[in-house]
C-alpha cells in the first residue's frame, strides 16, 4: 500500500498544513487561519474521498480544536487504498448489520488486504457502530476467503410491553354451593352476586411501555415498537379514574360482563325462579324477579323487592325500602314478606306480613299474620281469618266471610307505650328529688336555732333555697305525673281507626286493652275509640 503523497491532500482545507514522511503525518493548525464554522464530517469525507485508510479522525479534530499553530503527529503515515482491491472484495450493508467476504481469486494477485482497508469499506459505508474488530481480526489471520461472516452488528430495538388490564375484583358469579364446617354442601346459599360499592376499585391499567431504541450499524437510532394499548373495560355506571389507570364504579350495585366491557348494575334482575339453579338471594340494591319464589329459599335486599311470579314458603325482605308483589303468595303457613316501609300486593294467603308504613293488598289476604302501621284495600278486597296488628289505621275490603274463622284487629298503643315509658321518666325523677329532699331537711336540722353566727346563718339559706327549688319541681312533675295517669286510664279519643264496606262476622277488635267482638253482619263500618271505649257506627 503507497504512502500518500502530502501534495493530494493541500488542494482542500487549504488552512489545514499537512506533512506526510516515512515517520508520519503531521496537521499544523494555525489559529488566525481557521474559520469560524467548519465541519470535522466534511473532512472526514475529503479523506475518504481521497481513499486514505488510516486517517484518526479524533486526533485531527482534537488537533484542530487545539489550533496550537505546532506541528503536530497525527498517526502513521497516510496511505492510499489499493482500489483494484475492490473487484475481490464483498460488504454488504443494512442499517442491521454489515456482512463482508474475499473472493478466493485475490490469492492469484499480488494484493494483501489488511484491517485498514476493511476499516476503510466500513468508512466508505458510514458503518460506525457495533464492528466486530475480533472477527475482523480471524478472518485475516486464518485467511478465510469465500466466506461470508458478519462484521458490524446493530443493537436492536427492544419492543415496548402491551398495556395490561388487570381485575381487582371477581367479575364473574362462582356457581359453586357454599360448604359448612363439615363439609356438607349447601346448594341454596351460593356467592351469586358479585356486589360493589360506589368508588370501588374494578380493574387496574398498566399503560404500555413505548420500549427501548437500539442503533444501527450506521450509529443512527432504531425505532422501538412500542406496546400496544388497551382501554379499560369500562361500561355502564363506571367511570376511569388516576390517568385511566383504574376503573371504579360510579353506583352501589353489581357487577356483569356485556362483551369485553365490565359493567355496574343498579337492580339486580332475576329472569327467571329463584330456585336451586339461583340459590337465595342477598343484594344491597334493589332486586327484580321475573320469575318465581319457590319454597325454602329467600330473596333480601337492602333497597326494593319486586316479585312478579308467585310466591310460595320462602323468605322476601326489603331492609329499607319496598316490596312490590305482582303474583299471588302460597305461604303454606312459612312464608315471611318484610319491608321496612311499604308492601304491596295481589293476593297473599297462609304468610306473615310486616311493614314498617303501609301494607297495600288489592284482593285477598286470608289466614294470614299482618304487623304493619296502616292497612290499605279497595272496597272490593276482602280479609278473612287473619290477624292484624296495627299502629295507625286499617281500611279494609270486606272482613270475614261466612264460613270463615274470626278476624283479630289488635291496636298496637305506640301512644300508649310512649306514655307509659315518660310516666316511668318521671317517677324515677320523683324518687331522686324525694331522697334530696330528705338529705336537704337532714342537714338543716342539724343546724342548731341558737346557731345565729354568720356563717350558719348563710348556710340555712343556702339549703333553704335548695330545698325551696325541689319542692318547686316535684310539684310540676306531680302535675305532669296526673295528667299521664289520666291519659292511661281513659286514651284520648280516635275516631275511624278501622273502616270497612262490609263485616260478615266474626270480627274481634283489642283497643287500648279493650276488647270488643262484632258478630252481626255489618255495612260501611267504623270503628273507633271515644270516651274511653271502642264505639262502632255502621248504615
Amino acid at each position: 500500500m503507497a504512502i500518500l503523497d502530502n501534495t493530494n491532500i493541500q488542494e482542500s482545507f487549504k488552512w489545514l498544513l499537512w506533512r506526510i514522511d516515512s515517520t508520519g503525518t503531521y496537521l499544523t493548525v494555525v489559529p488566525n487561519l481557521v474559520p469560524q464554522k467548519w465541519d470535522i464530517n466534511e473532512i472526514k469525507k475529503t479523506l475518504l474521498k481521497g481513499e486514505i485508510v488510516n486517517f484518526d479522525i479524533a486526533k485531527i479534530e482534537k488537533t484542530i480544536k487545539n489550533a496550537s499553530g505546532q506541528e503536530e503527529l497525527i498517526g502513521p503515515p497516510f496511505e492510499e487504498f489499493e482500489d483494484g482491491k475492490r473487484r475481490y472484495l464483498s460488504l454488504q450493508v443494512t442499517p442491521i448489520q454489515a456482512r463482508f467476504a474475499m473472493d478466493t481469486a485475490i490469492l492469484q494477485t499480488d494484493y494483501r488486504v489488511t484491517a485498514a482497508d476493511i476499516s476503510f469499506l466500513l468508512e466508505e459505508k458510514a458503518v460506525i457502530y457495533g464492528i466486530d474488530h475480533e472477527t475482523i481480526e480471524e478472518i485475516l489471520s486464518k485467511g478465510i476467503y469465500g466466506s461470508e461472516f458478519t462484521i458490524a452488528n446493530a443493537t436492536p430495538p427492544i419492543a415496548g410491553k402491551d398495556a395490561v388490564i388487570e381485575e381487582v375484583l371477581p367479575i364473574d358469579p362462582d356457581v359453586k354451593p357454599f360448604l359448612d364446617e363439615y363439609g356438607t354442601a349447601d346448594y341454596k346459599t351460593w356467592d351469586n352476586i358479585r356486589q360493589i360499592k360506589e368508588g370501588e376499585v374494578i380493574c387496574t391499567r398498566i399503560p404500555p411501555t413505548p420500549g427501548i431504541p437500539g442503533t444501527s450499524v450506521f450509529g443512527h437510532p432504531l425505532s422501538p415498537t412500542p406496546g400496544e394499548d388497551f382501554a379499560l373495560p369500562g361500561g355502564a355506571n363506571t367511570k376511569p379514574i388516576d390517568d385511566e389507570t383504574k376503573l371504579v364504579a360510579s353506583i352501589n350495585g353489581f357487577l356483569y360482563r356485556d362483551g369485553r366491557n365490565i359493567c355496574v348494575g343498579g337492580v339486580y334482575i332475576i329472569k327467571g325462579d329463584v330456585d336451586f339453579k339461583t340459590g337465595n338471594i342477598e343484594y344491597f340494591g334493589d332486586v327484580l324477579v321475573r320469575g318465581n319464589v319457590t319454597a325454602g329459599f329467600s330473596v333480601v335486599a337492602d333497597g326494593n323487592v319486586s316479585i312478579e311470579g308467585y310466591i310460595e314458603a320462602a323468605h322476601i325482605e326489603s331492609k329499607t325500602g319496598n316490596v312490590f308483589l305482582k303474583g299471588s303468595v302460597f305461604g303454606q303457613n312459612k312464608a315471611v314478606v318484610i319491608a321496612e316501609k311499604n308492601i304491596n300486593a295481589d293476593n297473599v294467603q297462609d304468610c306473615t306480613l310486616k311493614a314498617g308504613q303501609t301494607i297495600a293488598v288489592k284482593g285477598q289476604i286470608r289466614n294470614c299474620k299482618v304487623e304493619t302501621k296502616n292497612l290499605e284495600m279497595p272496597m272490593g278486597g276482602q280479609i278473612i281469618s287473619s290477624s292484624v296488628g296495627f299502629s295507625g289505621h286499617l281500611k279494609c275490603g270486606s272482613i270475614g266471610g261466612k264460613a270463615e274463622a274470626i278476624n283479630e284487629f289488635t291496636l298496637i298503643e305506640s301512644d300508649r307505650q310512649l306514655f307509659k315509658e315518660e310516666l316511668q321518666g318521671i317517677n324515677d325523677l320523683l324518687q331522686k328529688l324525694n331522697q334530696a329532699i330528705e338529705l336537704l331537711l337532714a342537714k338543716i336540722g342539724t343546724i342548731k336555732p341558737s346557731d345565729t353566727s354568720p356563717e350558719m346563718v348563710n348556710q340555712r339559706k343556702l339549703l333553704g333555697s335548695k330545698l325551696d327549688a325541689c319542692n318547686h319541681s316535684k310539684e310540676q312533675l306531680m302535675e305532669k305525673r296526673k295528667k299521664l295517669v289520666k291519659l292511661l286510664e281513659i286514651m284520648p279519643d280516635k275516631d275511624a281507626l278501622i273502616t270497612a264496606y262490609m263485616l260478615m262476622p266474626t270480627l274481634k277488635v283489642s283497643i287500648y286493652g279493650s276488647t270488643k267482638e262484632f258478630k252481626q253482619e255489618l255495612s260501611h263500618l267504623k270503628i273507633g275509640w271515644k270516651s274511653g271505649g271502642i264505639k262502632m257506627e255502621s248504615n
